[in-house]
């Protein structure tokens, strides 16, 4: 097995993994334009300092991979650098989960958000791997909301809160950072 940051050469094989990533815990209504808005995000982001992507690798499949999204706010409290990461796509595929791959890359990931100025690392967990989470060292975050943008969204419902509960659009938006810390892919 091979463990490494992942290079140009990967990007078919990692846009793959992570749509099976995706596939495997939510419906995706427009896979081939998410297929292709992962591609070109990678694509874009992948010699720059701004993403991060470890992979584990067996023959010519990727079998393990966690990516991170790093980004620029205003110094908090609770990152006064102000360089936050988004930990994103932790996945195993199955037949080899719980063999300690992913938490090998999620280990690989945190030091090389560390040397790149990355003050707080954020996520969505899975039920699956809250455990590892929690044995990494990350904690629940209780206050944190989100609201979704969709098509011409220029002004906010009068009714929202009653339109969030009859869709289950559960809205949050991180009050510490402002920033929306459960993206609709992870």
């Amino acid at each position: 097995m091979e463990y490494r940051r992942a290079n140009r050469g990967d990007i078919e094989r990692f846009v793959e993994n992570r749509v099976e990533f995706a596939a495997s815990i939510r419906q995706i209504d427009e896979l081939e334009l998410f297929r292709k808005r992962t591609r070109d995000y990678v694509e874009e982001h992948m010699e720059k300092d701004d993403m991060v992507i470890f992979i584990a690798v067996e023959g010519d499949r990727i079998i393990s991979s966690c990516m991170a999204c790093i980004f620029h706010t205003a110094p908090l409290p609770s990152c006064p650098t102000g360089v936050c990461a988004e930990l994103l796509n932790v996945y195993t595929v199955q037949g080899y989960r719980r063999r300690g791959h992913a938490e090998k890359l999620v280990r690989m990931l945190i030091k090389e958000a560390g040397r790149l100025g990355v003050g707080k690392i954020l996520l969505d967990a899975t039920q699956m791997g809250r455990p590892l989470y929690e044995k990494l060292g990350f904690v629940p975050l209780s206050d944190q909301m989100q609201l979704k943008l969709q098509g011409d969204y220029l002004e906010i419902p009068e009714h929202a809160e009653a339109a969030n509960e009859k869709t289950g659009n559960v809205t949050t938006v991180n009050q510490e950072t402002g920033t929306d810390g459960n993206k609709e892919i992870r």
